[in-house]
């Protein structure tokens, strides 16, 4: 059983409270990394860095690396946290050149204000930065994990190009696109915070399990408010993923529920996208069969399973923070 829900803002909000001293390091290693790069980057990274993001895996990780029987290093903390972030955002610089995005955190995208040629160097520095975070890790196996998800991230890209405008993807497919580009990362933050904890394998294990249902919950959330289906103040466009071709969940239900006739419709408006009014019309027949309340329902389904595993730590503050963002994610606006 779902624990109250509430509003996933001001619960993301009080958990990076409760991890403020471990996000606020991690800010510094960030930043450091700006000041310590060259000229002609070390400014473009100071803005970059600026923009700040909802710092969801890094919280995830925080809050599960102080779930163990004695307090975590912070330094550690911090740094893989700083890579966790850092490659995250290489990734969001690389996607949005990929997507011709043009806004990202209320801002102008990389691509847009320094052009696709120093954008795209700009992100691959911020991978390679990610990975010397963790160089100097004790734990061996942490810059594996880091490895192991941008391995993981960069495939899931590739997959999910290689399908666009496939009408005829499977949910297997699907499945392995978004637990690539999403899933994989916030499975690496679960399971690096649950080594920092001091957990056993098996525990260890379980976060990672935790982390990808999360991950999944997330994608299927974010498809739903690329069509502004429960979106409020989104900081990017609707119908980015209609405009690049992309098929996401709730297309898929309704490929699964529509008759040959309505498929054809469909795919004929998905072929057209872009064009004024096409996407409120493809956003009219997905409502009408229900699609986009069963890809809720399956978030949904993917958070229960992310709660069940969390029920299973020891129980503090933190822990109850992990399970009120597990709760409140599938109501999230943006």
């Amino acid at each position: 059983m779902s624990p109250t829900k509430a509003d996933f803002k001001a619960v993301l909000s009080q958990a990076r409270d409760l991890v403020k001293v471990e996000l606020d390091k991690t800010e510094q290693v960030i930043m450091q990394v700006a000041k310590n790069a060259p000229a002609g980057i070390s400014d473009r990274l100071v803005t970059l860095f600026s923009r700040k993001g909802k710092r969801i895996r890094s919280t995830l990780l925080c809050l599960l690396a102080n779930c163990g029987a004695q307090k975590p290093d912070i330094d550690r903390v911090a740094h893989a946290c700083a890579a966790v972030e850092l490659l995250h955002l290489a990734s969001l610089v690389h996607d949005d050149i990929i997507d011709g995005t043009d806004v990202r955190r209320g801002q102008k995208t990389a691509h847009r204000e320094w052009g696709t040629q120093v954008a795209v160097l700009i992100g691959d520095y911020v991978l390679s930065q990610s990975m010397r975070c963790v160089i100097d890790e004790q734990a061996r196996n942490i810059p594996v994990i880091i490895s192991d998800a941008a391995d993981k991230l960069i495939i899931g890209e590739i997959m999910e190009l290689d399908h666009c405008g496939d009408m005829s993807l499977s949910r297997k497919s699907y499945n392995e696109i978004i637990d690539g580009k999403t899933a994989a990362l916030i499975d690496a933050a679960a399971r690096i915070g649950g080594i920092l904890a001091g957990f056993d394998q098996p525990m260890v294990d379980e976060c990672a399990k935790m982390g990808t249902h999360f991950g999944i919950a997330f994608q299927i959330i974010d498809d739903l408010l690329d069509y502004g289906y429960g979106s409020v103040n989104m900081d990017k466009a609707k119908f980015t993923d209609l405009s690049n071709g992309l098929i996401t969940l709730p297309l898929l239900y309704y490929f699964e529920d529509c008759t040959a006739e309505e498929r054809r419709e469909m795919e004929g408006f998905i072929a057209k996208a872009s064009a004024e009014g096409i996407p409120e019309k493809i956003q009219d027949r997905l409502f009408a069969k229900k699609s986009f309340a069963k890809a809720k329902a399956e978030a949904q389904e993917h958070l229960e399973q992310a709660l069940a595993i969390a029920d299973k730590f020891p129980k503090s503050n933190f822990t109850e923070e992990i399970t009120a963002m597990f709760a409140s994610m599938s109501d999230r606006g943006n």
